[in-house]
């Protein structure tokens, strides 16, 4: 499994490009509607779960993630699916667009997007940490 984890990223970017030089491009514009598809159904199968990905992931990077901020990760999980349905419902629009609309939402605008959603929460998770920890202790 970690010989893949290493492989992929190659692998997707290789045949990133080989779709680029042997098909006019065409196919390319299908990269985002294809990534946004994968993230919006892995949040939402997360969110069924006991733990959702989130949270999972924050577990492993913060020690000191409760089992009360599972509320709160369930939450951001619930916004990072409505973020990514927003997008693979754009991204797909713009194939039907002209390619310097297409370049614009795909190559900066959903960029911005994810990051403002990130630099929105950082704070507010922060925040809630905080009053976390004022409640339990």
């Amino acid at each position: 499994m970690k010989k893949l984890r290493s492989i992929l990223p190659v692998t997707v970017t290789m045949t990133v490009i080989y779709t680029f030089m042997h098909t006019g491009c065409t196919m390319l514009k299908y990269y985002p509607v294809i990534m946004n598809f994968f993230f919006f159904i892995t949040f939402t199968i997360s969110s069924f779960q006991k733990e959702t990905m989130l949270y999972k992931i924050a577990k492993k990077l913060d020690n000191e993630i409760t089992e009360e901020f599972d509320t709160y990760m369930r939450n951001f999980t619930y916004i990072w699916i409505l973020v990514t349905f927003t997008n693979l419902v754009i991204s797909f629009s713009t194939l039907f667009m002209s390619d310097r609309i297409w370049a614009l939402y795909n190559g900066c605008i959903s960029y911005l997007l994810i990051g403002t959603v990130l630099a929105i929460e950082y704070p507010i998770r922060l925040i809630y940490k905080r009053k976390l920890k004022c409640i339990v202790e």
